[in-house]
């Protein structure tokens, strides 16, 4: 749904006014980079891809917080985005969504079972999280 506001303007004595449509807000791109990790033994650079580095890492199995940096271009876009966890045991986001620039925290609980894995997707881009066993 886009909704456009409309700014009246004094065309001068003896005129009318008439409205005048404000610019559209721009659409977004988005990148999802890793913007805080924990320390440990395996730790990505920060501003890494996040779908590059989940996908090529088996995380731990002790709990694990991550914070993503949702990047939006161009500059002052406002598109809404949305953060979900399709196994929230596994991997749960906060927040859930929002628009244009923002962070999501990514926590994944202690896993005590076997190796388990989820998808996350943050601003239409997905990644297979996979955590180790005990």
């Amino acid at each position: 749904m886009l909704l456009v506001a409309a700014a009246l303007v004094d065309a001068g004595c003896g005129s009318s006014t008439s409205p005048t449509p404000a610019p559209a807000p721009a659409v977004c791109t988005f990148t999802i980079t890793i913007g805080m990790f924990p320390i440990a033994p395996q730790t990505p650079g920060q501003g890494m891809v996040w779908t590059t580095y989940f996908a090529a890492t088996i995380l731990p199995s002790q709990a694990t917080v991550y914070v993503v940096d949702v990047n939006a271009a161009p500059s002052g876009c406002l598109t809404a985005w949305t953060a979900v966890s399709t196994n929230t045991s596994a991997v749960q986001l906060s927040p859930a969504g929002g628009s244009g620039r923002g962070q999501v925290e990514l926590f994944m609980p202690a896993n005590l079972g076997a190796q388990r894995s989820t998808d996350v997707t943050i601003a239409g881009q997905r990644a297979a999280i996979m955590q180790a066993g005990r």
